[in-house]
């Protein structure tokens, strides 16, 4: 069955006591096949001029909703206030996190994490082991959390293909994002690039992109050798049997959990439907991989 759940919520968007009352309303409709999703809030802050939340931020949220997904009444600035109709059932609370100190905020508090922070064997280890240093802060191990890796998907017909497709994605996250955090656990040696003003200028930014062959041409500055690590380092791009093969070989070191996430954030994702179910699905059930439960 479905499992319904916010890919991704924040903090600042809506008060917390929304954020339970909705996530309880939903849990109404299907019971246990719920869970709770909550980030900083990267591009949903930077398209209304502010910042994403803060780690601080971040706690306070997270257990303000668990309290009052709870039955609790908890304090709003010195008012009491609970959530008439929680049901008491549990609702996992999940964080999203891409930085080392954010997956150890993770460990710590909530009930699992969508880790997005690439996909190969060196980031692997190196969440891991923020993850479980988070863990340990309150008394738990890293098998009692869900581990949810968000990977992003750029399929076609080529690998040069999917690579050129997956450019927006690739720089934006090596180059512009990951910073110190992830790109010398992937073994990539970047070289030292100018940005051009052409980046700052697709909207809302180079991962998202309204005009995705705009954002192709606005990393062309970036060499395609760069490119290629990039893309073996961030996700599944490639040729569906490309696909296949990676998640193989990432079932390996314990990846069970993936959430797919399509480069097109203004399309749907329906060339990666057909490949799942046509190319992807039939190669993992023959090497043995089965979903998880």
């Amino acid at each position: 069955r479905l499992t319904l759940f916010p890919a991704v919520t924040n903090p600042f968007t809506r008060h917390a006591s929304v954020l339970a009352g909705a996530i309880q309303t939903i849990e109404e409709l299907a019971p246990g096949r719920v869970k709770f999703v909550i980030g900083t809030g990267y591009t949903s802050a930077s398209t209304i001029g502010r910042k994403p939340a803060t780690l601080a931020e971040m706690r306070a949220c997270i257990g303000t909703v668990r309290a009052l997904l709870a039955g609790e009444t908890t304090n709003f600035d010195g008012t009491p206030g609970r959530l008439g109709y929680a049901s008491r059932r549990r609702i996992p609370i999940v964080m999203a996190a891409s930085g080392p100190k954010a997956i150890e905020l993770a460990g710590e508090i909530a009930d699992g994490v969508l880790l997005l922070v690439g996909f190969n064997h060196g980031i692997v280890d190196k969440a891991l082991e923020h993850l479980e240093r988070g863990a340990k802060r309150s008394g738990r191990r890293v098998e009692d959390l869900e581990i949810i890796w968000a990977v992003r998907v750029g399929l076609a017909s080529t690998t040069t293909e999917a690579r050129r497709l997956a450019r927006p994605t690739a720089v934006h996250w090596g180059v512009l994002r990951w910073g110190g955090h992830w790109v010398e656990p992937a073994g990539l040696r970047l070289p030292k690039l100018e940005i051009p003003d052409a980046v700052s200028k697709i909207y809302p930014d180079l991962s998202h992109a309204h005009d995705w062959e705009a954002a192709i041409a606005a990393t062309s500055f970036v060499p395609d050798d760069v490119v290629a690590q990039l893309c073996d380092a961030i996700g599944l791009v490639g040729t569906p049997a490309d696909c296949a093969a990676r998640i193989v070989e990432m079932t390996k070191l314990g990846a069970r959990k993936l959430y797919l996430m399509p480069l097109l954030t203004f399309g749907l994702p329906e060339q990666e439907l057909v490949a799942f179910r046509d190319v992807v699905f039939p190669r993992l059930a023959a090497a043995g991989v089965r979903p998880a439960r």
